[in-house]
């Protein structure tokens, strides 16, 4: 038993006296080399750990530069699209004062051909138009001389009437509202009958036209001036269908002018517009 223990010891020593030797050998080599030998040793044994990192690295550092270029592409285009939207909020505002002087002067040309100084110039702030009522709201009222009654024009299409009136605002019920009459007469063959509204702002009815009366299709209809509101002589619409019934004609009439898109028109009266045209007739005499 002593022996076989004795063996096992010996063979113990005997390993751990070859790796001391080994290692002496291994110490000796590494010492003796010249100190190229030496870096291509340290060299050769740190490849794999350098390899291992570059693998590990690069993908982490080129992850990093992906998010900061995302970051940035990110904040580059939050600025461009504020960018963007301060040009275009320039480009409509620019646009609806283009828009608006080009819709404004053909009135204030009109108002100044025909010599009305005191019609007051007005902006449409509301509309309603549906089978119930039919009005716009203008941005002028009482502190701008505007009185109930007045007249809304554009240029020789009557518009409506001031029906209601505040300091700052007043309402327009458009002549196509039920409520809407005026005495009116066709332009060609003078037969006389009462425009009125039906609450289709494309559509009036010329109304209580005698039978025996002539009418033709594409006539303009104008106003008579013979009520206490309405000036004479201007358009109320052209008759677009005509029916003969027992004692008046079914007439149709359509606005001169798209109503539901005006965005501006003038407030004036039956004796505003008297005396404008008396005043341009003595000049025309003149």
């Amino acid at each position: 038993m002593k022996k076989r223990f004795s063996r096992k010891i010996n063979k113990n020593n005997f390993f751990k006296i070859i790796i001391i030797l080994f290692s002496i050998i291994l110490i000796y080599k590494i010492i003796t080399q010249k100190r190229s030998g030496l870096e291509n040793f340290i060299s050769n044994v740190s490849y794999p750990f350098l390899v291992v990192c570059n693998k590990i690295v690069k993908p982490l550092e080129a992850a990093a530069l992906r998010k900061k270029n995302y970051a940035q592409l990110l904040s580059d285009n939050i600025i461009l699209r504020e960018d963007n939207e301060k040009l275009l909020q320039e480009n409509i505002e620019l646009k609806s004062l283009i828009n608006f002087d080009e819709k404004s002067k053909d009135l204030l040309d009109f108002k100044k051909r025909y010599a009305l100084e005191n019609v007051v110039f007005a902006n449409i702030i509301l509309k309603n138009i549906s089978h119930a009522e039919q009005y716009f709201l203008i941005n002028k009222g009482k502190n701008h001389g505007i009185e109930k009654d007045m007249v809304a024009i554009y240029k020789f299409q009557i518009i409506g009437k001031i029906s209601d009136v505040s300091k700052w605002h007043s309402k327009i019920t458009l002549i196509t509202d039920k409520k809407n009459k005026i005495s009116a007469y066709s332009n060609k063959t003078h037969s006389n009958g009462i425009v009125e509204g039906s609450n289709d702002i494309n559509k009036l009815n010329f109304s209580f036209v005698s039978h025996l009366s002539e009418l033709e299709l594409e006539d303009f209809v104008i106003s008579s001036g013979k009520g206490l509101v309405y000036p004479e002589g201007f358009c109320l619409g052209k008759i677009t269908n005509i029916e003969k019934q027992d004692l008046y004609y079914k007439v149709n009439v359509e606005p001169l002018v798209k109503i539901e898109e005006l965005e501006n028109c003038l407030i004036t009266s039956q004796e505003i517009i008297n005396d404008s045209f008396q005043s341009l007739n003595t000049v025309n005499q003149s």
